[in-house]
Order: C-alpha cells, then structure tokens, then sequence
C-alpha cells in the first residue's frame, strides 16, 4: 500500500469530543448533497473525517454505501488537505450518489469552496 493512502484510525473521528468540537467551533459549507463542517486542528495531526449519515438518507444499505464513498473519496484525496484539518461530512436526504465519482464531485466542491484543498 503506498504510503499515506490508508484509512486507519489516524484518518479518523473516534469520539464524540472530536465530533462535537467540531460542530461547535468550525464552520460549515452546505452544498445541495452534502453539508461539511470543518475546523483546523494541530499542525502536526494529519487530516481526519467524520461521517454522519441520518436513517432519512435511506435504509441501512443505502446509508452504509454513502459511507464507503465518502471515506474512499476522502481516502483518495487525504493528501490534498491541511495538516489538522477534521471534516464531518453529513449527506443530505435524497442524496443520489451511485459511484465514487458522484460523490467526489460533490465533496471535492465543498472543499473548494471552503478553501481547504492544498494548491
């Protein structure tokens, strides 16, 4: 596996400090799929993803496969963002995402918008 590409618990948002941190003192972007809270952390942590994925996205296999496509978007793109950067990523009810693509392309917006891509 090439260096940085994994999704262990580094590249991860495990307690809900963490979560709660960051939607208290971050800042959200809202797009028409996806809504992102993000907030900066200490330069020295790599960036980390949370996801939180509501039952009115769909059943527990519609919500699972959301999932998978954020995480391996998010894992794909990990090297693009800030040091200490934590994101929580929150799709939308209704939300049509089918590939990984679909869902890139919404998230990587956000995160343009947002200003927190690496040039």
């Amino acid at each position: 596996m090439t260096e940085g590409l994994g999704f262990g618990p580094d590249a991860r948002l495990l307690d809900r400090a963490d979560f709660r941190a960051v939607f208290k003192e971050g800042k959200k972007t809202v797009g028409k799929w996806l809504i992102l809270w993000h907030r900066a952390g200490p330069a020295d942590r790599a960036p980390r993803l949370g996801l939180s994925v509501s039952s009115k996205v769909g059943g527990a296999v519609r919500r699972n496969r959301l999932k998978r496509l954020l995480r391996e978007t998010f894992r794909l793109r990990r090297a693009q963002l800030a040091e200490g950067l934590s994101v929580v990523a929150y799709p939308r009810p209704g939300c049509p995402w089918t590939s990984r693509a679909d869902a890139e392309r919404d998230f990587l917006e956000l995160l343009k918008r947002a200003g927190l891509l690496r040039a």
